[in-house]
């Protein structure tokens, strides 16, 4: 046996001083002419070979794995941990079941791609499409009506009237100038009896349409022509437009004062007030 293979075994004692004086001073000079036992020596004092030191800047997680992780509030995974090297045991000695790991399932970052693609389709079809959309306009109609925010009231629809069923003349008894929109029936068979007495009273479904009537009171003699033109429906109001003329022809002009008149089929408006003007 020669030198090494008789003082290796004692570096162990050395460090932990249980050698005798003799030992101690054997090894000792030994560690000053053998390499190997310094270094044996130095192994035994940092607790044997050092495991790799872990990174504390950990690689960056990709972006995807990020987006798919905020939409479904996934905890951020911590750093692995290596596996007890001994197992736990219950009382009767038998090693304790481990409990079961999660398995990692595939199908969630797909639907939370899928998810994410529809929202955007269905988020730029409702900007390209707002202005036909009900809820949009209704929405636009209130802050109009409320004068909320500063929204401007909006024209939706204009309607010509010149085509729809209409009625006129110049014999009104009415003294001053009035307006009104009839609704029902009875009303309107109120107006035509003493517009046009003796005449049939036309058909009308009040269920769908209204009667814009308008008198302009006493006038110098001659015939005026009333006509309505449009109906425009704004988010915040209905306007119906007509026109006067007053027709200087001798043929038709009359003596003596006049009372011109003018009765205009009209869909029921949809936005109130109903407001009847006429066209400057």
């Amino acid at each position: 046996m020669n030198e090494c293979e008789q003082l290796h075994p004692l570096l162990r004692g050395y460090l932990d001083d249980r050698l005798t004086a003799r030992e101690r001073r054997m090894v000792a000079r030994h560690l000053n002419l053998c390499a190997s036992a310094r270094k044996e020596l130095d192994q035994l004092r940092g607790g044997g070979p050092k495991s790799p030191a872990v990174s504390a800047n950990p690689p960056s997680e990709p972006l995807d794995l990020k987006v798919l992780r905020w939409v479904f509030k996934a905890p951020k995974p911590s750093a692995r941990k290596e596996p007890e090297t001994g197992a736990k045991k219950t009382k009767q000695g038998k090693p304790a079941a481990l409990p079961a790991q999660p398995k990692s399932s595939s199908f969630k970052p797909i639907l939370g791609v899928f998810l994410l693609f529809a929202s955007l389709a269905l988020l730029t079809h409702f900007i390209q499409n707002a202005e036909e959309n009900g809820l949009v306009k209704d929405a636009k109609r209130w802050l109009s009506k409320n004068h909320f925010l500063g929204v401007s009231s909006s024209l939706d629809l204009v309607l010509d009237l010149t085509n729809l069923p209409h009625w006129s003349g110049d014999g009104s008894p009415v003294a001053a100038p009035a307006q009104e929109l009839i609704t029902d029936p009875g009303r309107f068979r109120v107006y035509w009896s003493f517009l046009q007495p003796g005449t049939e009273l036309p058909a009308v479904d009040f269920t769908k349409n209204a009667v814009a009537a308008v008198f302009l009171g006493q006038k110098p003699g001659g015939h005026y022509e009333l006509q309505f033109k449009r109906m425009e429906n704004y988010s915040d109001r209905t306007v119906l437009w007509y026109d006067e003329t007053l027709l200087t022809d001798a043929a038709v002009s009359t003596p003596g004062n006049a009372g011109p008149w003018a009765l205009q089929l009209v869909p029921i408006p949809t936005q109130t007030p109903v407001l009847i003007q006429k066209i400057q």
